[in-house]
């Protein structure tokens, strides 16, 4: 799973941050009541993989679009402390709680933005990593996020089987981007 690397300081902090999901969860649906069972090996699991790629590209600077219950940016952050993370989350509820998960677990170098992309007035000089889970089709996200990244930067987004399928198309429509379809992460 790539999670070797964690320290026992950050496995407290994820076992803490899992613990105040499932407590929140309850009251502002976070996670569906069919997926808290699993929410260590289907989430947790997912955003502990994309460590290395996250590791291997520039991060000093990482905004995660729809943050929600914060997936797949509050493990990147305990994994990789020294970046500096935006959560951008439109909805209130749920920008509270990650307030909450960042003070609560003692995170810090991270900021939650409690506004939808399009009204953001972003950041100076872009950022270098943009990521993403199930926000908007491929072709949506980069338009709403192509103007917030860095001339270097990236975005890295989990994919369906049929969403990959169809990234084939896109790939022909993005001018001056690089793009892999096997990680669904864009430059």
């Amino acid at each position: 799973m790539g999670s070797a690397f964690l320290s026992r300081e950050a496995w407290s902090k994820l076992e803490l941050y899992l613990a105040l999901l499932s407590k929140w969860s309850n009251r502002i649906n976070l996670i569906s009541q069919r997926d808290l069972p699993s929410i260590a090996t289907k989430h947790l699991g997912q955003a502990l993989m994309m460590v290395p790629v996250v590791s291997s590209l520039p991060n000093r600077v990482i905004l995660d679009l729809g943050s929600g219950a914060g997936f797949p940016a509050i493990p990147l952050k305990i994994a990789l402390p020294d970046s500096y993370f935006i959560l951008v989350e439109s909805r209130r509820k749920r920008a509270n709680f990650l307030k909450e998960i960042i003070r609560s677990v003692g995170l810090d170098r991270i900021e939650v933005v409690n506004d939808r992309i399009e009204d953001w007035g972003g950041r100076q000089g872009g950022v270098d990593l943009i990521t993403a889970r199930a926000v908007a089709a491929p072709g949506k996200m980069l338009e709403l996020v192509q103007d917030y990244l860095s001339p270097h930067g990236w975005v890295l987004t989990s994919l369906s089987e049929d969403t990959a399928a169809d990234l084939i198309d896109l790939k022909w429509r993005i001018e001056k981007r690089n793009f892999s379809t096997t990680l669904g992460l864009f430059h």
